[in-house]
């Protein structure tokens, strides 16, 4: 089985969630476990040479993918909240753009290096919320990894550190 495999599973759904977008519909490789297992272990090989402590899984078809991966990692995750007011203690929050409007993301404040996970890179606005939230939160993030990129985009991060894209 290939990363072909996996990519055949992919929907697609034009002017979802609004007129004018195109969702990409993971939910089919979620279902399958070859499929999922054999994402897995390509993020795994993507990532196996970056020095990282924590996952930071951004809400909320990040948390799927990301926290199997951090389980064979034996590494901890931190969650990046996209719904206000979600998380206890002290938090950090930055708004950000996407594709069709904006966004809030909030972190528990902490410290270590951070590897920034989520399912789609589409414009960069989720991505670019993610690290500065994180560095607000006393993070250091260092790496990023994505399943998919939205090529009919250009991707704006403002960010130093890498982005591994997997489909």
């Amino acid at each position: 089985m290939s990363l072909k495999y996996v990519k055949n599973k992919i929907e697609f759904y034009k002017d979802f969630p609004i007129k004018g977008v195109e969702y990409i519909d993971l939910n089919p490789i979620y279902k399958d476990p070859k499929a999922r297992n054999i994402l897995v272990e390509k993020c795994l090989e993507d990532i196996q040479k970056v020095d990282f402590e924590y996952l930071a899984l951004i809400e909320s078809r990040g948390f799927l993918m990301g926290s199997i991966i951090a389980d064979k990692l034996d590494k901890g995750i931190i969650l990046c909240r996209s719904k206000k007011d979600r998380l206890p203690g002290k938090i950090q929050t930055v708004r950000h753009k996407l594709e069709y409007g904006e966004a809030t993301m909030q972190v528990q404040e902490g410290k270590g290096k951070v590897l920034i996970f989520d399912d789609v890179l589409a414009t960069g606005g989720t991505a670019n919320g993610a690290f500065k939230v994180l560095s607000l939160g006393g993070y250091t993030p260092v790496y990023s990894l994505f399943l998919v990129e939205l090529s009919q985009f250009t991707v704006t991060c403002d960010t130093e550190y890498s982005s591994a894209l997997i489909l």
